[in-house]
């Protein structure tokens, strides 16, 4: 059963549970109107047998009352004469008591012998209407004895001038007031069918609603996946794209300051020779010399080094060197794990931005105790150039000044971040994250 119920939709679980609901909420509505009825029915019965008693014994109260009168006797005989004829079929027996508790009329067997209780008498005496039941010894074919008193009225004067006790027969009317109250069973089920009709018809449209919604959201959610997975390939080719372009760039670069090595700067260099044989163009060939260093040291800067046998530690090493060759001054270098093989986009930015950071390092800060800190932690190259210089007197610039933006820039075009401050005691701190692996675009500065 539990099987059976667990494989149900949940439609079918509902309306199973509500109309079981239902049904128990009628069957015990219909159960407590059919009381209702019966117990009414039963009520307006004792009420006309109270009445019939009252039309029945009014005229002859008085007489009864009063047995020195002879017409006593005649009115007991008229009394019991029609008890006999017709009243037996519905009563076992009638009494007839004084208002101080004495039988002055009695007929039918069971009234034989019986008196007046005073809790009874004084109930009926303020106007009510009591009804007993006898015991199970006067149980027959036509059902239980109860046992209705009531005050019967002096038609001249209108008080009450006796009591009358009448043993009836219930079971036709038990008969009577079960029929009339199993009338009300069709109208509950009939009303049971309906609301549960109407609820079935409420929750197959609600489950068509859901289940239509649960399809349209299926579908949304496969063309959202659908769409994420373009999405992620068209970031991935971007990203590869970008990379790329930096390495094409740095290779035309690497060309532009090979042609002009190979080209003019050699024709310039025979000419300040030549120069040199006269006294006249001597001073012109020192001068040619001069711009011939000078174009050397830009091609050098525009020609990209030899990395394409260097991984990324060889990289940071080889930009630390050359600084040092250049200008003449110790770079303090400390290495943490560094991954054996990254993209060559990640090894010749690292390269440039070393190079940049010490080259602005040393115009602006002197060169003073500079050092070059590289670890690689959460997928990520940390980059941080240092020096003790002047610092920053108003605070760290904007990374996007005039002699920051070269730096900057390529930053930015490897999705990394840059973060400027003042070192301490004092000095300038330069720190660079760039992601090792591809970064979607909008995730820099995300550390």
């Amino acid at each position: 059963m539990v099987r059976l119920w667990m494989r149900l939709g949940l439609r079918t679980k509902f309306l199973l549970s509500a109309s079981l609901m239902f049904a128990g909420f009628m069957l015990v509505l219909g159960a407590w109107i059919q009381s209702r009825i019966e117990t009414d029915w039963r009520q307006s019965a004792i009420a006309a047998t109270a009445r019939f008693l009252d039309d029945m014994l009014s005229d002859h109260v008085a007489v009864l009352m009063s047995r020195s009168d002879p017409r006593a006797e005649v009115a007991a005989r008229l009394l019991s004469a029609e008890f006999e004829g017709g009243l037996r079929k519905e009563f076992a027996a009638i009494t007839v008591w004084t208002t101080d508790g004495v039988e002055v009329f009695s007929v039918g067997r069971q009234a034989m012998g019986e008196t007046l209780p005073v809790d009874v008498r004084t109930s009926v005496l303020s106007g009510e209407t009591v009804v007993r039941q006898r015991g199970s010894a006067f149980h027959t074919e036509r059902g239980a004895v109860m046992r209705v008193f009531t005050p019967v009225l002096d038609p001249a004067a209108g008080t009450i001038a006796a009591i009358a006790g009448a043993d009836q027969w219930s079971g036709e009317i038990d008969r009577v007031a079960r029929a009339e109250s199993l009338k009300t069973w069709p109208i509950v089920g009939a009303a049971t069918v309906v609301m549960i009709g109407l609820l079935y018809l409420l929750v197959t449209s609600a489950a068509a609603t859901i289940e239509r919604q649960r399809t349209a959201l299926v579908r949304q959610a496969r063309h959202a996946r659908l769409l994420g997975r373009r999405s992620a390939v068209l970031t991935r080719l971007a990203e590869q794209a970008r990379h790329d372009a930096m390495v094409a760039i740095e290779k035309t670069l690497a060309r532009v300051g090979s042609d002009i090595h190979d080209g003019p700067i050699q024709r310039l260099a025979i000419l300040a020779l030549r120069l040199d044989e006269t006294q006249a163009g001597r001073a012109l060939g020192e001068e040619m010399q001069q711009i011939v260093a000078e174009l050397r040291d830009i091609t050098s800067g525009l020609a990209l080094p030899e990395l394409d046998g260097q991984d990324l530690e060889g990289a940071i090493r080889l930009a630390v060197a050359g600084h040092e060759k250049i200008t003449g001054k110790e770079v303090a270098l400390s290495l943490g794990p560094l991954p054996p093989h990254v993209r060559k986009s990640v090894k010749v930015s690292a390269f440039r931005i070393v190079q940049e950071a010490l080259a602005n390092g040393f115009r602006h800060g002197g060169g003073v105790r500079q050092a070059v800190h590289a670890r690689a932690g959460q997928g990520c190259l940390v980059l941080t150039v240092s020096d003790a210089g002047p610092g920053f007197p108003g605070g760290p610039p904007d990374p996007g000044r005039a002699c920051l933006s070269s730096l900057n820039s390529r930053v930015e075009a490897m999705r990394g971040d840059i973060r400027l401050g003042n070192a301490e005691p004092h000095g300038v701190c330069v720190e660079v994250l760039l992601p090792l692996g591809l970064r979607p675009a909008g995730s820099a500065g995300t550390r």
